[in-house]
């Protein structure tokens, strides 16, 4: 973490602010935004006298959420004291950088959130998901919104949090696997008193002792949701509970053996979450095969637990993406490969290519001109998989994705680094190039997302907006030059 002081107006922002004035009072003289110029500038606000962690992103078609841990002293002025803070941020901009969405966890954040149409799940210390309602929360950002630990406060906060539930990934079954285990997963604004599992009037956790020495709920790997499930992933279990009402609808216990080389977040890669049902690559048995032992099993679950569909895999699984009804699976290992299998498990395609270890961004099908895409980048190539046709649709090398990439049903856009400075790099979705474009002076990319029309630029605390789609824009010879 860093420390952060009061905001101040940079060379940068100013420069920021001159491009988009320009912008502006070019447009009644015939000019058109093009692809890469700036549309809007914003910030995700320096902390004050906060220190701030660095933030976590996840996209969806219309916004940008970002998580943000935050610790320190800050004074209280309703009760004219200073009080100790650490918990987490939670911002969501739009496409026009408006910010949507501005609220507090009571508790800092310990993985990326899950976002639906309707919520932001986010995972927090001490093994609890906090439920936020996305469209309640449309607040005012200047308006103070604050939530705190510990007893009926937490229940009482504001409309923003739907629901809290603790202790998720605690390996409390009875068995390896559990269809309904509703009795031990109650939400934790269920209870009579409203207050949750791990909290009492103290706000220290239930299972803490005199002796302080209770290690507590193991911490959460992350969390994947639709509008109706959301699975909590743990080091070797998970949880899956009712999206609307935070109720515990089954567990999987021993679901893979803990890696400690695989690092955190490894087993959320293989996990999924579409509609009702629950996607999972799960360590294999001998029974699994029949005879003989395979490394992994990819199950679907029904939203009660039942399998409802199973097959061995005989490679390896890094990663598990469902794009449109297919479920997608990645091997970065040796025969590298990608596997695409229908709601049924029936196999669909093979692909020996080279895979990339961490999961792929996807494009979802549009049933018309928009295909189903995976894009797969490894060793410098980028390669479109085609999902609904089961083949390589385009693969190119050359496109500067090392420092991450943005696609949408347009195409990608990656990051281009030159003594000059960086420039934005979108090529289309057939792979040709559609249009290069600098960066304002004095950004540097730390990531880049796409949502809705514009590219969003992170760099440290500020979001710059800029436009993904080409314009028309005047050439010293008079003619008119489409970028």
């Amino acid at each position: 973490m860093r420390e952060t002081g009061r905001p101040k107006v940079s060379r940068r922002r100013l420069l920021a602010g001159a491009a988009t004035g320009l912008v502006g009072g070019l447009a009644g003289c015939g000019y058109r935004p093009g692809g890469g110029d700036l549309a809007w500038e914003e910030s995700l606000g320096s902390g004050g006298l906060l220190r701030t962690g660095t933030p976590r992103f996840t996209t969806t078609d219309d916004r940008l959420f970002a998580v943000r841990n935050q610790s320190g002293r800050t004074f209280d002025f309703e009760s004219e004291t200073w009080q100790e803070v650490e918990n987490a941020t939670v911002t969501a901009v739009d496409r026009d950088g408006t910010t949507l969405l501005d609220v507090e966890t009571e508790r800092q954040a310990v993985a990326p959130p899950a976002v639906t149409e309707g919520s932001v799940f986010v995972p927090v210390e001490r093994g609890r998901v906090t439920a936020i309602d996305r469209d309640a929360a449309e607040i005012d950002p200047n308006e103070a919104r604050t939530t705190t630990d510990g007893g009926e406060s937490d229940a009482t906060v504001g409309d923003e949090i739907r629901w809290r539930v603790d202790e998720i990934t605690a390996d409390d079954g009875e068995s390896g696997e559990s269809a309904d285990d509703s009795e031990s997963g109650e939400s934790a604004d269920d209870s009579e008193s409203g207050e949750s599992a791990d909290d009492s009037e103290s706000g220290e956790s239930a299972d803490d002792g005199e002796s302080g020495e209770s290690e507590g709920p193991p911490e959460i790997d992350g969390v994947r949701a639709s509008d109706r499930l959301v699975a909590v992933i743990g080091a070797t279990d998970f949880v899956v509970l009712d999206a609307e009402t935070g109720e515990r609808a089954f567990e999987v216990t021993e679901a893979w053996a803990e890696l400690d080389d695989v690092g955190l977040g490894a087993d959320a890669d293989r996990v999924a979450v579409d509609g009702e049902d629950v996607w999972v690559v799960v360590e294999g048995t001998e029974s699994d095969a029949g005879s003989e032992d395979v490394p992994s099993v990819v199950v679907r679950f029904g939203p009660s637990g039942e399998r409802r569909a199973e097959r061995p895999i005989s490679d390896g699984v890094d990663w598990l993406v469902v794009v449109d009804g297919t479920v997608v699976l990645g091997n970065a290992g040796r025969g590298s490969s990608v596997t695409g299998y229908d709601r049924d498990l029936d196999r669909q395609f093979t692909l020996e290519v080279p895979t990339p270890a961490d999961p792929p961004p996807v494009v979802e099908g549009d049933g018309g001109d928009t295909a189903s895409r995976v894009y797969l980048t490894r060793s410098g190539t980028v390669r479109a998989v085609d999902v609904t046709a089961g083949e390589i649709a385009w693969e190119r090398s050359g496109v500067p994705v090392n420092r991450g990439f943005a696609v949408d049903a347009d195409g990608i856009y990656a990051v281009s680094s030159r003594a000059r400075g960086q420039s934005i790099i979108a090529v289309g979705a057939d792979g040709a190039d559609r249009w290069t474009a600098p960066l304002p002076a004095d950004v540097t990319v730390d990531d880049l997302f796409a949502v809705a029309d514009r590219l969003v630029v992170v760099d440290d605390d500020e979001l710059y907006g800029l436009h993904a789609t080409p314009g028309e824009r005047w050439s010293l010879l008079g003619a008119v030059r489409r970028w």
